[in-house]
């Protein structure tokens, strides 16, 4: 991948500073750090348009969703944009890595191959019905007495409450934390809504750009559980 990766690391550093104040979504951000993240996001998109056009893509597009109205963060747009800088790190250590070295191995595993095949509903319906199934495994998991497994949006927000979680991804005591934990909640019952079934809607057409979005979107999540599991030190087998 042709990225500059101390670029990378520079502004992955710059948000994890940001989002390791516990005073980062009372305040705004100020104005010159703003820019200075945009800029560095504008060059990094460019950096990687032709190895990887689904990341340039998204953080190009993040960088004017990242902030709001003076600079407050948007907690959602924020943590994907740590994760992806994240991934591209992980990437420059795996010399000829594809989008696949990047997709967590859960998802690979029920849609590579759909996806390889042309099945781009599929594909991106399936990574979606995994991370589903096995959320709601977590719920039996830290509540084997429930006479109903919740499924869904349902599931996230009961497993991963904002108020009272049954997994947790992060000490929840301080306001980055709590806000780490909603934000995370919403993301993952969002997609249970909007994205689980996109065959669903005769409307909507799946292409195959669509389609890595949704995977790479599902990966992103699908790591986050794999951190709250061994933060609140469950285990799932």
């Amino acid at each position: 991948m042709i990225v500059d990766i101390n670029r990378v690391r520079t502004v992955y550093g710059w948000l994890i500073n940001i989002a390791n104040n516990p005073n980062c979504m009372t305040f705004p951000v100020a104005l010159p750090d703003i820019q200075s993240i945009k800029n560095g996001l504008i060059k990094i998109s460019h950096d990687i348009e032709k190895e990887s056009p689904y990341f340039s893509q998204e953080l190009f597009e993040m960088k004017d969703r990242m902030f709001v109205g003076y600079g407050t963060i948007n907690p959602v747009v924020f943590g994907q944009a740590i994760e992806i800088l994240k991934s591209l790190q992980q990437a420059d250590n795996t010399k000829g890595s594809g989008v696949w070295d990047l997709i967590h191995p859960k998802i690979a595993l029920v849609s590579q191959k759909l996806f390889e095949d042309g099945h781009y509903a599929n594909a991106a319906e399936d990574a979606f019905v995994e991370i589903n199934d096995r959320v709601k495994k977590l719920f039996m998991k830290v509540n084997p007495t429930a006479s109903k497994i919740p499924d869904g949006h349902t599931a996230m927000n009961m497993v991963f409450s904002d108020n009272a979680p049954l997994v947790e991804f992060c000490d929840r005591s301080t306001e980055t934390g709590s806000n780490i934990q909603k934000g995370y909640m919403q993301m993952l019952a969002g997609a249970m809504s909007a994205l689980r079934n996109p065959k669903a809607h005769a409307n909507i057409t799946i292409t195959k750009d669509d389609a890595m979005r949704r995977l790479m979107f599902a990966s992103m999540l699908m790591y986050k559980i794999d951190e709250a599991i061994d933060y609140s030190e469950i285990q799932e087998r």
